[in-house]
Parts: C-alpha cells; sequence; structure tokens
C-alpha cells in the first residue's frame, strides 16, 4: 500500500529524534511538540502564548511545562528562560481558573468523548452522587482537577464523603474543596485521614449529643468548650454516660462543670473505664464502713484527686 503525503496545509518540520521519542512519549508530550514545531512563534517567545496554549491544548500550564521539560531531557528542544515564562504565566492561569470555566455545553462534551481517562472519572463521580452528569456536572469535575490539581483518587473520596453527609450538592462540594486545598489537604492519603478523624468526631458529638438531649440544635459557646474538650481527650461515651448519671444525681440537673470535674478527677487518678469506676467507687466505700457519714461523690472525687496527687509526689521523689 502507498501512502502519499498531503501539504495542502504547509510544511511541518520535526527534528528526526521526535520520531525515535515516539514509543516512549505520552499524548500530552506529543501534542505539546507538534503544536510548538507548527507555530514558529511559540518558539521564538513562548511567554505570551502559555495561556492560549493551554486552553487550545486542553492541559495546565505545569502540564506544558513537564512536556517541554521532557523534549528538553531528550535533546529535542532547549528551553533559555522558560522558568521565568511559567512563573509570569501562572499569574493569568490563576485568574482564569477563578473564574468559571468558558467553555461552552458542545466544548466540554467534545472535551469528554476524546479524554477517555476524564470520561472515565466522570463515570465513577456520577455512580457516586447518583445523576447523570450535565454539562456544567463535567464542568464542576474539570474544575477540581485543574484548578485544584486533585487526583482523580482524591475527587471520588471527596464526593463519597459529601454523599455521605448527604450534602452532595456542587455548591458545598466546591467550598469543600477550596477549603481543604487551604489547609493544605491535598494528597489522598491527608484527605483519608482528614476525613476518618471527622467521622470520628462526628460519631461521639452524635452520641454525646443523644446523651445530654441537645438534639440537631447548634451548640451554645459553653456547650461546645466542653464538648470539644471531651471529644479531644478521646473520653470514651461510657464514662461520659456515668459521669452524666452521677451529675443528675447529686445536682437534680445538667450541669456541665460539675461532669467536668468527674471526668477530670477521673482522668488525674487514671481511671479509663467502667471498671475503673466501680472499682475505686467500692474501694472508697469500703474505707467508709467505719465511718458514720454516708459517701458522697464529692468526697471520693476529692479523695481520688488527693491520691493522684500522692502518686505523682512519689514518682518526683523517685
Amino acid at each position: 500500500m502507498k501512502i502519499e503525503l498531503k501539504y495542502t496545509g504547509g510544511i511541518l518540520n520535526l527534528p528526526s529524534r521526535v520520531g525515535d521519542l515516539a514509543a516512549t512519549a505520552d499524548e500530552k508530550e506529543l501534542r505539546v511538540i507538534l503544536s510548538l514545531c507548527a507555530n514558529p512563534a511559540y518558539l521564538n517567545d513562548i511567554e505570551p502564548y502559555l495561556t492560549t496554549l493551554s486552553q487550545r491544548l486542553d492541559m495546565s500550564i505545569n502540564e506544558i511545562k513537564e512536556c517541554i521539560a521532557f523534549w528538553v531531557k531528550n535533546e529535542v528542544l532547549s528551553a533559555e528562560g522558560l522558568d521565568i515564562a511559567i512563573e509570569n504565566a501562572a499569574v493569568a492561569e490563576a485568574h482564569l481558573q477563578n473564574r468559571e470555566p468558558a467553555y461552552t455545553g458542545a466544548q466540554i462534551l467534545a472535551y469528554v468523548e476524546r479524554n477517555k481517562d476524564f470520561r472515565a472519572l466522570c463515570c465513577e463521580c456520577e455512580t457516586v452522587l447518583g445523576k447523570s452528569f450535565t454539562a456544567q456536572d463535567y464542568k464542576n469535575v474539570q474544575q477540581l482537577k485543574e484548578h485544584f490539581k486533585f487526583s482523580d483518587e482524591y475527587i471520588l473520596l471527596l464526593l463519597e464523603h459529601c454523599a455521605e453527609i448527604e450534602k452532595a450538592n456542587w455548591a458545598y462540594i466546591r467550598k469543600t474543596a477550596s477549603n481543604l486545598y487551604d489547609e493544605g489537604i491535598s494528597s489522598y492519603s491527608k484527605l483519608e485521614e482528614h476525613f476518618s478523624a471527622r467521622r470520628n468526631k462526628r460519631s461521639l458529638e452524635y452520641k454525646i449529643r443523644r446523651l445530654l438531649g441537645i438534639g440537631e440544635r447548634e451548640f451554645t459557646k459553653n456547650e461546645k468548650a466542653f464538648i470539644e474538650r471531651w471529644i479531644i481527650s478521646k473520653v470514651s461515651i461510657d464514662l461520659l454516660t456515668k459521669a452524666y448519671e452521677i451529675t443528675i444525681e447529686k445536682t437534680g440537673k445538667l450541669s456541665y462543670s460539675y461532669m467536668s470535674k468527674i471526668l477530670d478527677n477521673w482522668q488525674i487518678s487514671g481511671i479509663k473505664t467502667i471498671e475503673d469506676v466501680e472499682r475505686s467507687l467500692e474501694e472508697y466505700k469500703n474505707k467508709q464502713k467505719l465511718s458514720t457519714s454516708t459517701f458522697d461523690a464529692d468526697d471520693f472525687f476529692e479523695e481520688a484527686l488527693k491520691r493522684s496527687n500522692e502518686k505523682m509526689m512519689e514518682r518526683i521523689k523517685k
């Protein structure tokens, strides 16, 4: 079979080394080198054209930089002053990406059609969110990739989290993504750790709400201070329940300060389980058998604190 080249649109000159590297270069690297060789103006001074080239190739400026670096490394290009050009053009790119992408519905659908990896990601996103995507949905996913530079795995975990807490709308997803980015949580492992910590906090917070009868309302400032302290200290719900029961029994009402005093004394005394509480209470009751005074929780807590201080002094002397 004979093949004939048609030069009706002009001639594209490529270094022969490009052909040698065609098997190892990826699609983006080939698209960049073809674009550079087809436009002499890019080669003379690429700086004014980086943003345009980024939009034309559906690639970020950083991706273009990496592709040029590949050809420089393989001695196909030299790129003097490229870093300065990238730094200047990145400002323009940041401004563009802070706006909604100026793509029409047809353009974004065409982009999805010719980028199979992006299309596969969007199919998984549809499954997570339980909806068929429109052009705007595709644009939202593209923003997560292009603006925040999140990996596919990161995006899916983010959407799964939002769906789990029943806030799978794009306004909330974008706000969450922005907050995570600002906090430096940009890798999958960091995001997984962050969400795990939040789930644990929500679980204990929910149990505390039920225990104290708070319901779904917002915490008061005072409540929030005490409850966050208990969550950070990783107090078990069993100890919280016991402390709550003793508080109601002794004061006849919910008193955060009294309840917190109980928990603080237990922590100082090394009491970590209900069994520890029962054992300490039994020991104290036994000491009171020969006394005519009745058992009082306040006395018990003060005694526990005293024992704790004595133990601490013994350790210091040693």
